[in-house]
């Protein structure tokens, strides 16, 4: 392996931990962690998802999907009902509480995301998006997920959502 492949593997774990830290320290405020964040924003973005599309989202196993997924629902963020499809499977909803807490945190986290890039200029960002890309499309264990353009920063909070604040 050669120094600069060590200094690029290097500099994408550095990128991921200050990132990783921003969201960390915020979340923390709501007593949320980024897991159980990231599960509120893809049941909001996609009520009635199953576990496996969550896993997938989330990148993680099936199992350890299922533990965040247990404690939510005993805090009563999610709610979880039988496909009418599938009666082996489950769809995730938001609660009344999680569709709160996530109206409370979501501004204020898109507010983080827009300071930290702001640092960025539009030539620094495309030259880093074409090269981001191309790791995304490398690193991802199926090619047929295209994780590149996430809906993280999408998420339209409702009125009914914006109330509970």
């Amino acid at each position: 392996m050669s120094p600069d492949t060590i200094k690029l593997y290097e500099s994408l774990k550095a990128i991921f931990l200050h990132i990783d830290n921003h969201e960390k320290a915020y979340l923390s405020r709501f007593g949320l962690n980024i897991p159980r964040f990231y599960v509120l924003i893809h049941i909001a973005q996609n009520p009635g998802m199953n576990y496996i599309d969550l896993s997938d989202r989330l990148l993680c196993t099936k199992s350890n999907t299922t533990r965040i997924m247990q404690g939510m629902i005993k805090d009563e963020l999610i709610s979880r009902k039988n496909d009418p499809k599938d009666g082996r499977s489950f769809q995730l909803f938001l609660t009344e509480k999680g569709e709160a807490l996530l109206a409370q945190v979501y501004p204020g986290f898109v507010a983080q995301v827009k300071q930290l890039m702001a640092a960025f200029s539009a030539e620094e960002i495309q030259q880093y998006l074409r090269v981001s890309h191309h790791i995304e499309t490398i690193m991802s264990p199926d090619s047929s997920v295209n994780r590149f353009d996430s809906q993280i920063l999408k998420l339209e909070i409702t009125e009914k959502q914006g109330k509970n604040e």
